[in-house]
């Protein structure tokens, strides 16, 4: 053997020396959290999601209005969730699909270690951008209620069918599921509901003087008062795109371009379409909701298209 070959040979064989360390699931799970607090989502495919089901429950502390309570969580699509608003997520991502759509989870339960690191970054403004952030013990991810979707006009027409309500004004990604266990990958349905109440109507905690998150129901958006001109259903699109919108209601005076729980931009020029330049960090389908405000700045229409990004 040549001197050169010997010394490939004993390089290759010292390479697992080196101890480089494999990501651990709790190391995933973990910057899978971080990742929904900080950059845009990145939506996967359904059958992604389908697959990535994990049934192991897991006992979790989870609380209500401060008041603490135990519930079993499983895993879909690399988020903690119970099992019973997990299977319904499913039921009503495969009926998106049928249509057309993408559903995908962005957040869904959090532990009290998480929701007290999220305040501290909010109080202290030295991580997480600084961004608002519930109390521990009164976030609605901790309830084990809660999902963050990838929003869609779709969703919003189609979300209370399969029992979820929306229930934090501003965030037409939050929702939470309120109903029985439908049965899906993780066993069979059953006749307990998620819900504290024995009505269909949100839940609206009573939240202590000057803490964020608090739960409010919007009033029903007006159907097709905002219209999305660009990009197009479909199309694929090289980065760095206008967006554009037409007001088909004249109480609409600006639009906000939304992508998950990510804004992309906003409008207040209908001369010019609300026309607003965005470069995606992130290559792919994109799914870009247009949310029309009137004068007084209340949300009243949306309108949602689904593209790729190419380089």
């Amino acid at each position: 053997m040549s001197p050169l070959a010997r010394m490939l040979a004993v390089g290759l064989l010292a390479l697992p020396a080196l101890g480089l360390p494999a990501c651990s699931q709790s190391l995933l799970d973990e910057a899978d959290e971080d990742q929904d607090e900080e950059v845009e989502p990145v939506e996967q495919t359904n059958d992604e999601l389908r697959s990535a089901v994990a049934c192991a429950e897991r006992t979790e502390q989870a609380y209500s209005r401060g008041a603490a309570r135990t519930v079993k969580v499983i895993t879909v699509g690399g988020k903690r969730i119970t099992k019973t608003t997990g299977h319904a997520f499913l039921k009503m991502q495969k009926a998106a699909d049928a249509a057309g759509v993408r559903l995908s989870l962005t957040s869904g339960f959090r532990t009290m270690a998480e929701q007290q690191r999220l305040y501290d970054c909010y109080r202290n403004k030295s991580c997480n951008g600084g961004r608002l952030a519930a109390r521990p013990g009164y976030s609605n991810h901790q309830n084990g209620l809660a999902v963050d979707v990838s929003t869609s006009a779709w969703l919003a027409r189609n979300a209370g069918k399969f029992g979820f309500v929306r229930t934090v004004s501003g965030e037409p990604w939050h929702y939470e599921y309120r109903g029985k266990d439908p049965g899906g990958p993780c066993g069979r349905g059953d006749t307990s509901s998620t819900s504290d109440t024995t009505d269909d109507a949100p839940l609206i905690p009573d939240q202590p003087t000057g803490d964020p998150d608090p739960v409010v129901v919007d009033d029903p958006l007006i159907d097709g008062a905002v219209a999305v001109d660009a990009p197009r259903e479909g199309v694929t699109y090289a980065n760095g795109i206008w967006m554009r919108a037409r007001a088909m209601n004249p109480r609409v005076v600006k639009v906000v371009y939304v992508s998950g729980n990510f804004t992309l931009g906003d409008s207040d020029d209908p001369s010019a379409g609300f026309a607003v330049h965005y470069t995606f960090g992130v290559l792919g389908e994109r799914t870009v909701t247009a949310q029309g405000y009137d004068a007084g700045g209340k949300k009243i229409a949306e309108s949602s298209v689904t593209f790729s990004i190419a380089e």
